[in-house]
């Protein structure tokens, strides 16, 4: 199998004034055709720091691929300290500078700058990874290092630059080197990583001793982990093996140690796996937000703006929306904060009737703020989820499904076709706001996928 380092370098980026996006999307690439990342570094434009970096990442691993440093400023060196890395030295490629120039000329330049012959400039014999979208040549070098060959991928560091190289030039070559590893995630609901490790454990052990390359991962999210398991087969009869193992015998174990906390067995985002199934049982769907405006919308905009399975979201943060848009009973809005499961119940009811949909996600509560410092009656959200009785005929399997997690069926004195299930979760005063939000918004997300699943 074979085995990967990236080096992500660039001071702009070891500063956190650019975000690395770059070495999320290589390693997301090798992950799904089975190269394993080793290692992962960030690094300052510094010469000694990044051949240091270098060696590191080449006693572990096969491939390396580094990003950034392929400019014609002083501070790009990377075609310098790839050459140093392998001692051989550079030279000026010709090839290279004539598709910098022509990058110019299409451009409408008339004039190239003297320092861009700098990115011409590269280790001695590379082959060339051609960069359509500017004018920095990508190269690969292969030498021998700690007794292995080493190969190492230089892309530029601007992602729409790495990544159309990296798809076109790359990508392809090592595909052909790999197998397509086996994996399977499934996502769990309500179940710290601790008591889920205790829980899988032997079975984890069992697996190991068999498959020893084995990857096992726990990614925590708010209020789920995904959980998955991957095995790199050497042969088609091997990968027809790991598959049958995983399939039938794992699963069992996995079933039996996450019990009824399995949201659902996919790897898939916890919305898009909703958009899944409301399309699969053609529900349509609908959310109310107040202090989490847009989270909850955001969420599902990602993946689709299909009108058949979301409608739309109510923002109604204020009063004045709540009593004129939703037609909010007066009482129910002056007494919100004595008796806000009232008030969550009427914004989920009432947005659910004037979106026409089958289901309504609201939630009511008071994340900090900084610019508010008169504090609440209660520090958490109040989560509601409406559904149409018409559309959910047994309305009591789906309380049983919920109750685990905080949710109680409450009576809707003002509407019998309409079925409201309430629950509070309490936030935590050391999360900033945008992770009280998230966390609230992502409980009902969750909820909805075990009311559905």
């Amino acid at each position: 199998m074979l085995s990967a380092g990236l080096l992500i370098t660039g001071n702009e980026v070891l500063s956190a004034k650019t975000k690395d996006t770059n070495g999320p999307f290589i390693g997301m690439h090798l992950r799904k055709i089975g190269v394993s990342v080793r290692a992962s570094m960030m690094c300052g434009d510094y010469e000694n720091d990044l051949l240091d970096c270098l060696n590191y990442l080449a006693e572990k691993s096969d491939i390396i691929f580094m990003t950034g440093g392929l400019g014609p400023t002083s501070d790009d060196l990377t075609a310098d300290v790839v050459a140093k890395f392998f001692n051989i030295p550079t030279e000026f490629n010709q090839v290279a500078w004539d598709a910098c120039a022509d990058f110019f000329i299409k451009a409408g330049r008339t004039q190239i700058p003297e320092s861009n012959k700098k990115q011409a400039h590269l280790p001695k014999d590379c082959q060339l990874l051609p960069n359509k979208l500017g004018t920095a040549a990508g190269f690969s070098v292969t030498g021998k290092k700690f007794s292995k060959n080493v190969t190492i991928y230089s892309m530029p560091g601007v992602p729409y630059e790495m990544e159309g190289m990296f798809l076109e030039h790359v990508l392809p070559k090592l595909e052909n080197q790999s197998h397509v590893p086996i994996s399977l995630s499934w996502q769990v609901f309500f179940m710290g990583e601790s008591f889920m490790q205790n829980a899988i454990n032997i079975a984890e052990k069992n697996l190991i001793a068999k498959y020893p390359n084995a990857s096992v991962s726990y990614q925590a999210h708010a209020y789920y982990v995904s959980y998955t398991v991957t095995l790199f087969a050497n042969s088609d009869s091997q990968k027809k093996e790991c598959d049958n193992y995983l399939k039938n015998e794992f699963s069992k174990e996995v079933d039996k140690a996450f019990g009824e906390h399995i949201l659902y067995a996919d790897e898939r985002k916890v919305s898009s796996y909703l958009i899944y199934l409301l399309k699969q049982q053609s529900l349509s769907l609908s959310f109310c937000e107040t202090s989490c405006a847009g989270y909850l919308s955001k969420e599902f905009s990602i993946y689709t703006h299909d009108p058949s399975i979301y409608k739309g979201s109510i923002v109604a943060n204020s009063d004045y929306v709540k009593k004129k848009l939703l037609n909010i009973p007066e009482k129910i809005i002056h007494n919100q904060l004595e008796n806000p499961e009232d008030l969550v119940s009427y914004l989920s009811a009432s947005t659910l009737k004037e979106m026409n949909t089958d289901i309504c996600l609201a939630e009511y509560g008071f994340p900090i703020d900084p610019f508010l410092k008169d504090e609440k009656s209660f520090q958490g959200f109040y989560l509601s989820i409406a559904i149409l009785k018409d559309k959910f005929t047994n309305i009591e399997k789906i309380q049983n499904k919920i109750s685990n997690y905080s949710w109680k069926l409450s009576e809707l004195s003002f509407d019998n076709s309409i079925a409201v299930f309430l629950c509070f979760i309490k936030y935590n005063k050391r999360h900033v706001r945008e992770i009280q939000q998230t966390r609230a918004s992502l409980y009902l997300l969750c909820s909805l996928a075990k009311m559905l699943a």
